[in-house]
């Protein structure tokens, strides 16, 4: 593999090389050193990465990237939750634990992740930890709830506003609104039927387009004579109620 020429790679290799010498730690945390440089550099400055030795019956921080999200230093302790996993007898068979709620110091929403790293007895020998600052993406959601929130229409009114590059094609989506009132084809409708359908077309605004009643006196098989004659009871007698 090709060594990137970016500084920051080279500040992480300067990094490995003063961690390791410095800090004896448990074999089987050794190859992960690399992991808490790559997973820093690849994540960003929004997360944390941590890997802790705990092995010797005390506590040491191996590796240690974005450790300005919460403050630490390669010398800071085990946190309270990472001393309550060595001895909790509820995790005696957990090998990690995913997004979690937890704060850093200065209030920030944290979520965060942990790796328990055993030997062959099942002894915990360090953590792996991932600790991301969910500020942002929060800010991002709420943008956008904001941008996507609607809110409903005046009671008595559950017309949603349609859009159509043709006439024809917003009088067919009205039809199709209709259709599954009656569950049969529009010619089928008996005369009452036949009120009720106009009665709702009406409330959706279909007849104050022209060529609306040509399509429907098609879909219902009835002459434009005999829809207008409808249609002008209708409006004299007032909108029957709607059909279940």
């Amino acid at each position: 593999m090709e060594r990137s020429g970016d500084p920051r790679s080279a500040r992480f290799l300067r990094e490995e090389a003063l961690v390791l010498p410095k800090r004896s730690c448990h074999p089987l945390l050794k190859p992960l050193v690399p992991v808490v440089h790559t997973l820093g550099a690849a994540l960003g400055p929004e997360w944390e990465v941590v890997l802790h030795d705990v092995s010797g019956g005390d506590h040491v921080i191996v590796a240690l990237e974005n450790g300005a999200l919460t403050g630490r230093t390669e010398d800071a302790p085990l946190t309270d939750f990472g001393a309550y996993l060595l001895h909790a007898e509820e995790f005696r068979e957990v090998d990690h634990l995913a997004n979690y709620a937890s704060t850093a110091p200065d209030g920030r929403s944290l979520r965060s992740s942990v790796a328990l790293i055993r030997d062959e007895h099942r002894h915990i020998v360090g953590f792996l930890c991932l600790n991301h600052d969910t500020t942002r993406a929060r800010m991002v959601r709420e943008w956008a709830d904001a941008q996507t929130r609607t809110e409903p229409l005046p009671v008595g009114c559950d017309q949603a506003e349609r859009f159509a590059a043709r006439k024809e094609d917003l009088l067919e989506g009205m039809l199709e609104e209709v259709r599954p009132l009656f569950g049969k084809p529009l010619r089928y409708l008996d005369r009452g039927e036949r009120m009720t359908l106009l009665a709702r077309l009406e409330e959706r605004g279909f007849f104050a387009f022209r060529g609306a009643v040509e399509l429907l006196s098609r879909e219902t098989g009835k002459s434009r004579f005999t829809l207008y004659g409808c249609l002008r009871e209708l409006r004299r007698n007032g909108v029957p109620e709607a059909t279940s």
